[in-house]
């Protein structure tokens, strides 16, 4: 598959997974972010982890409030991203919601004061995706934050979305697309294959 062809199929798939979140109505998003956020809770992985990374849905992506919610009420330290430039993110730790505002592309991201966390310290990080392939591949939404930030840390990475962006055949993928290690969707939590 030439670049150009891996290109155009990344966005057909993008934009055929923003039609399905399109479809789901608030009361199908809130269930599927509830067993979503009951698999997290429940994973060894979360907790385990005393430095956890999330994100602030958008754009249909499947909510993480509940697991925002427990991280705070536990008492772990919540690092959320914060878009410092084009491409370029920084994970940011907050204490609660009054700590954030609209940034960049609209998205809620931390005050520009919240302390930065240096991503060598983050223990998980749940990643977001338009779609992810059971090998761990990931298609975000283009910007390429995530792939820029995930190689400086050694966090354990959960790739997140709706049961139906979890797709059988291996997406297309580039040298420098990071991997999953796990896979959460609203139907569970799986180890992403190892080639």
């Amino acid at each position: 598959m030439t670049d150009a062809q891996s290109a155009a199929r990344k966005d057909a798939l993008r934009r055929q997974m923003k039609e399905q979140r399109r479809t789901l109505s608030g009361s199908e998003q809130a269930r599927m972010a509830a067993q979503l956020a009951g698999h997290v809770l429940a994973s060894p992985a979360y907790r385990q982890a005393k430095t956890v990374m999330l994100y602030m849905a958008a754009r249909g992506e499947i909510s993480l409030d509940a697991v925002i919610a427990d991280a705070l009420d536990c008492g772990k330290r919540l690092a959320l991203p914060l878009c410092a430039g084009r491409g370029v993110m920084t994970a940011r730790a907050v204490r609660g919601m009054r700590e954030l505002q609209a940034g960049m592309y609209g998205l809620m991201e931390p005050r520009g004061d919240c302390p930065v966390v240096p991503p060598e310290e983050i223990d998980l990080i749940l990643v977001p995706g338009a779609a992810f392939d059971r090998r761990g591949g990931r298609i975000g939404q283009a910007g390429g934050y995530y792939d820029r930030f995930l190689p400086l840390t050694g966090a354990c990475r959960i790739g997140v979305c709706h049961s139906f962006a979890l797709m059988d055949d291996p997406l297309p993928q580039e040298a420098h697309d990071a991997r999953m290690h796990l896979l959460a969707t609203d139907e569970g939590i799986r180890p992403a294959i190892q080639e």
